[in-house]
């Protein structure tokens, strides 16, 4: 059953049903943070019972429901009707965003994190790739990155030979998962990737929630390193003397 699980200081996670995306299974999970002026701010939100929605609401006024990639847009409906009054925010659309009916957007999920939680985070739209094109997180006061699909560890599922065969030839596989071989390949722009890379990274973080998968509770940095070393630059030919 779904629960209500601290992560870190004033950031929980709750993981969702799994959910079926281009024939496969995913697990999915929602990030939670209490704002320091006492708000809620609700990343990617799943269904949950009652009993964890209480939960969640018994930490603060739910004020800003996000969803950081274009394939978990659709998912803001459901909490859109639970909390009218919330903001909605969620990255450029693509292609490949996935919503459900109309929804009144607040903004959309740039370089520059908004009035509301530029004390608690700063952010990223790692760009590059034309379809998607999703924010990353960096809650400052617990030092941990937060993002979705971008990197992903699936662990081997007993008798899924397929699922397992697809997991280890996309490249994030458990233990060390990493950015799906589907997404690496449809970075056009690397340039742009790299800049936005270059950002991550100057970020001092230590731990690392992503959407499909285990996080990271510490060291999380040369984990991250380590899944976009396809993203690093190629070294530059050496010409032998005529």
């Amino acid at each position: 059953m779904p629960d209500l699980q601290a992560f870190a200081e004033n950031l929980w996670i709750v993981d969702g049903p799994p959910v079926r995306d281009m024939g496969v299974m995913f697990t999915t999970r929602t990030s939670l943070v209490k704002l320091s002026d006492g708000s809620l701010w609700v990343n990617s939100p799943v269904s949950v019972p009652f009993d964890t929605l209480k939960r969640i609401t018994q930490l603060g006024p739910v004020r800003y429901l996000l969803a950081a990639t274009p394939r978990h847009v659709w998912r803001l409906a459901a909490w859109h009707t639970l909390f009218p009054e919330a903001q909605l925010w969620a990255p450029r659309p693509t292609p490949f965003t996935l919503k459900k009916g109309h929804l009144p957007f607040t903004g959309i999920l740039g370089d520059t994190p908004p009035q509301a939680w530029k004390d608690d985070f700063d952010q990223l739209a790692f760009k590059g790739n034309p379809f998607i094109e999703e924010a990353l997180f960096f809650h400052k006061p617990s030092r941990t990155v937060i993002l979705d699909d971008l990197i992903q560890i699936h662990p081997r599922v007993e008798g899924k030979h397929f699922r397992n065969a697809l997991f280890k030839l996309e490249g994030v596989a458990s233990p060390y998962g990493g950015v799906g071989l589907d997404i690496r390949l449809s970075f056009t722009n690397r340039d742009l990737a790299r800049q936005s890379l270059e950002k991550l990274l100057s970020w001092d973080f230590d731990k690392l929630v992503i959407a499909h998968g285990p996080c990271i509770e510490n060291c999380a940095k040369p984990f991250v390193e380590r899944a976009f070393l396809w993203l690093a630059r190629p070294a530059s030919a050496h010409h032998s003397p005529r």
